[in-house]
């Protein structure tokens, strides 16, 4: 029997709540054999993201809301973060190259680097951004 779980958030672009969700993440990582380090990369990919669009998605309103999805099995896990915000220029940020004095704009770079695949699109069809990544687990 292969184990299929589906976890769906829908929260407030707020930091406090991260660290309750990457630990909810983590866990059905866990309970389906995902090894330690593949969990600690989907983790760090999940709170990257997250970060991003409490960050940049909302700069001159209200925060708004933080849609997450993520599909874990024995041999992959599949997260999306949408938001409804601003959006940005997702080809700019997918060739841009940060260099080691920048500060900021590592974050997909790191997100790329931890996960299998990603897939970006922003501005979506409502103008917030929407982030796809698969995680292929040992």
């Amino acid at each position: 029997m292969t184990t299929r779980l589906v976890l769906q958030l829908e929260l407030p672009a707020d930091a406090r709540l991260l660290p309750r969700t990457r630990k909810a993440v983590s866990g059905y990582l866990e309970d389906v054999g995902a090894e330690p380090d593949d969990r600690a990369d989907v983790v760090l990919a999940l709170d990257e993201a997250c970060a991003n669009v409490i960050r940049h998605a909302f700069p001159n309103t209200v925060p708004g809301t933080i849609r997450l999805r993520a599909e874990i099995g024995h041999d992959a896990v599949t997260v999306q973060v949408e938001d409804d915000g601003v959006g940005f220029d997702a080809l700019a940020a997918t060739r841009r190259v940060s260099g080691p004095e920048d500060t900021s704009g590592r974050g997909l770079q790191m997100i790329r680097t931890l996960m299998t695949t990603v897939q970006l699109e922003s501005p979506t069809e409502t103008g917030g951004t929407r982030l796809r990544m698969q995680k292929l687990l040992r």
